[in-house]
């Protein structure tokens, strides 16, 4: 990974297709960053389902939880209105945020048994693969990011679907949130 004030100089895509400093994100507060594999994944829509669940327990630790997904725009508009209502949701269609976080790409991370695995328990869980809306052979991962570009956690996925619990998340942010005794 690259270091954080490089990742924060980043440029992402907000849904009217502006470009924004994806540092901008945690530069008030910290962000749970989640870095999807693409805008049509069933398994990226498990995901997001199971954080905007929590939503209410991030942002009363002062969080925000922030998408990114590697599509265009309007993959991102459809995705935040279908599946993240209210959701900060942000794509990098060049995947340059995914290459400094250092996510793998390649099918060999895509089509093997854990992926596959992954895939039968979303698709029981009732999501369902759609189009691809970005680059499907890209990993993503979860990062959350503080003030001052200082990580707090972080967790790459080794295959698809290979998502931290999102108890996992909420602890490291709890703890990163925890007023620190005085010196």
């Amino acid at each position: 990974m690259v270091p954080l004030s490089e990742l924060a100089e980043h440029r992402v895509l907000d849904l009217s297709g502006r470009a924004v400093r994806l540092g901008g994100e945690w530069a008030d507060r910290p962000a749970v960053v989640v870095w999807l594999r693409h805008f049509g994944c069933l398994l990226c829509r498990e995901q997001a389902a199971d954080l905007r669940a929590r939503i209410p327990e991030i942002e009363a630790l002062g969080a925000r939880l922030v998408l990114v997904g590697s599509g265009e725009p309007w993959h991102a508009r459809e995705f935040e209105a279908e599946r993240c209502p209210g959701c900060r949701v942000l794509t990098d269609p060049e995947l340059g945020s995914y290459r400094a976080i250092g996510a793998r790409r390649g099918w060999r991370f895509v089509l093997n048994p854990a992926g596959l695995r992954a895939s039968a328990r979303a698709f029981r869980r009732g999501f369902r693969q759609s189009r691809v809306r970005g680059t499907a052979d890209q990993l993503g991962g979860v990062l959350v990011l503080l003030p001052g570009d200082r990580i707090a956690y972080s967790r790459l996925s080794g295959s698809a679907g290979d998502h931290p619990p999102v108890d996992e998340v909420i602890a490291a942010l709890r703890s990163a949130a925890a007023p620190r005794p005085a010196r």
